[in-house]
């Protein structure tokens, strides 16, 4: 079995606590612990205590708070040894001697301070700047769960709006609900203050991507002429606002778990159904409806077309047995024509609605228990 050598931040501190020997020891280099983070969002502490040795899987921003303490003092970037060079007959077993074991150093030393000037000689060690890692960290992170998030997501341009963003909301809500993403949120929101480049690189590479996916989106469902939209990037930036919402708090404060694959789908298709309906609103406005904000956002006429597009839609799916649309439009043309009066909306306007409709209403039915 091979395993690759790891990088260590080895962490040189001055105590919390004082203790009858800090009078003897380096003003800034009083104890000394590692970190590494493993790769899922997690971190792996080793830290030597007088009574114990302390081994703990951290989240992001528990690790952050040893790391600010690391910044009181020194922190290094040191690459393990493997097999090591160490050696167990070193005697007195205290977090300098310890720390070196675990790096596969045969230094004898027994102080923080001696092993920092042993570790600080090696070439290959670099000095760590906190400011500057948790910015590449966080952005390297964010990047990750972007590209993992949008990999599943194929682009296709002539996909309708509604299936488009139904697949992209499905795959943004379940990354930011996601154990990595919420822990980068949480350090993104508490360490802004003090590390504002690393709250920049999540919003980047995070949010900021996930709202250009959406735009371009946007942008052409707004060529094929299915939203009247004027400004696709003000709408993307609302649709991610509609998609977090208050369920992405809920799991950042402990409120609610992770949501299942089942809550993320209801989630975003009632947002997308929101979103949608105030997009197709305006688009039909843009067609030449008139009026003020209020008769277009909320008249009778409109929300009789949207109870109406799901009625024909359903009932098309009870009356006529088949699952090949063109089968069927022939009898759902035939049925809205008799209610097109009360609504405005002409069939080739309503026609992609009602299939969706359609469609939705057989993909429950198939799912549902006898």
């Amino acid at each position: 079995m091979t395993i690759d050598a790891a990088a260590w931040l080895i962490c040189f501190v001055p105590g919390l606590r004082r203790q009858w020997w800090h009078r003897y020891a380096h003003a800034r280099h009083k104890h000394v612990f590692a970190l590494r983070p493993l790769g899922d969002g997690t971190w792996l502490l080793v830290e030597p205590w007088w009574t114990r040795m302390m081994v703990n899987v951290l989240t992001l921003d528990e690790a952050i708070r040893f790391l600010r303490w690391g910044a009181m003092g020194d922190i290094l970037k040191v690459r393990e040894s493997i097999p090591g060079r160490g050696s167990q007959m070193r005697g007195w077993a205290n977090c300098s001697v310890l720390v070196s074991f675990l790096l596969g150093r045969s230094y004898w030393t027994w102080t923080p301070n001696g092993l920092y000037r042993k570790l600080r000689a090696e070439t290959d060690v670099e000095a760590v700047d906190l400011t500057r890692f948790l910015r590449l960290h966080v952005m390297a992170e964010a990047d990750r769960q972007s590209a993992k998030m949008l990999k599943c997501v194929p682009s296709r341009h002539d996909e309708r709006l509604e299936d488009a963003l139904f697949e992209l909301g499905t795959a943004i809500v379940t990354a930011m609900t996601s154990a990595p993403v919420i822990d980068l949120h949480k350090v993104a929101v508490s360490e802004s203050r003090r590390y504002h480049d690393a709250a920049i690189a999540y919003w980047t590479s995070g949010p900021e991507r996930a709202i250009r996916r959406i735009r371009k989106v946007l942008i052409d469902a707004k060529r094929r002429g299915e939203i009247g939209f004027d400004d696709c990037e003000a709408a993307a930036r609302r649709f991610l606002a509609m998609l977090r919402g208050n369920l992405q708090l809920e799991v950042v404060l402990g409120h609610h778990p992770s949501p299942s694959h089942k809550e993320v789908r209801e989630h975003v298709e009632f947002v997308v159904a929101i979103f949608l309906r105030g997009a197709w609103r305006v688009a039909e406005s843009r067609r030449g409806g008139s009026g003020d904000r209020k008769s277009r956002g909320h008249s009778p006429v409109a929300t009789a077309a949207q109870l109406l597009i799901r009625e024909v839609g359903e009932s098309i799916r009870d009356i006529v047995r088949g699952d090949d649309w063109a089968s069927v439009a022939g009898c759902a043309e035939a049925l809205w024509s008799e209610y097109a009066s009360c609504t405005g909306l002409a069939w080739e306007d309503a026609s992609h609605r009602v299939r969706h409709a359609w469609e939705s209403y057989g993909k429950r039915s198939a799912v549902s228990p006898p």
